[in-house]
């Protein structure tokens, strides 16, 4: 068996292991029937955390998802002590799991919000930590950024926007600094992970 083999079938049961522990069920894949939608997938609950970790989330944070899916991430988020914890989801129906994953989840320390609504139209004038786990193309990327820049109102805002399949993108926006660049290597195979925050006026 290869170390690759080896690897994911560990990481298969690690994700196993936290969905039991937390009591929740965000496994699986689904295509998402909305223009520029990229399909439902999940990440590693060990990248996951490690995404988390590297944000350095405190009391004050405003955690959104953009793309929030089952919840996965939420339900991590959410058993962190921030301010609130948000998802974005397009889908009603995994709005409608994240919420159910939501409300049974063991450990949970933060509320938690999943909010069935394009990306773009999404009030962002509360964030300060966003995650992306590469949910749309480049067209709604730059205005769902454009959205976040608007909303911000002077506040600085993280961004973690994993699988970047569209980096050009956030390339583009000069309020906007990358801070650090994962490769696959960093994250046990699995996802690139690039990480940036907003330039202070």
């Amino acid at each position: 068996m290869t170390a690759a083999r080896t690897g994911g079938l560990v990481g298969r049961a690690r994700n196993l292991l936290w969905e039991r522990r937390l009591g929740i069920s965000t496994r699986g894949w689904m295509p998402i029937d909305f223009p520029d939608s990229v399909h439902y997938a999940t990440m590693n609950y060990s990248t996951i955390w490690s995404v988390l970790e590297h944000l350095r989330l405190r009391a004050g944070d405003v955690f959104v998802d953009i793309g929030s899916g089952r919840g996965r991430v939420l339900c991590c988020a959410g058993r962190l002590r921030v301010s609130r914890v948000l998802g974005v989801e397009v889908s009603a129906d995994l709005c409608r799991q994240a919420r159910t994953n939501a409300e049974r989840m063991r450990g949970r320390r933060t509320p938690i919000t999943v909010v069935a609504s394009p990306a773009q139209c999404f009030d962002y004038s509360a964030a300060t930590a966003v995650y992306l786990f590469d949910p749309f193309g480049a067209t709604t990327l730059t205005a769902v950024l454009a959205k976040v820049r608007r909303d911000r109102r002077g506040r600085q805002v993280r961004f973690a926007y994993a699988n970047p399949t569209h980096t050009e993108v956030f390339d583009r926006q000069g309020w906007l600094e990358p801070t650090a660049r994962w490769d696959r290597a960093d994250t046990g195979g699995e996802h690139t992970i690039h990480f940036y925050r907003s330039v202070r006026p």
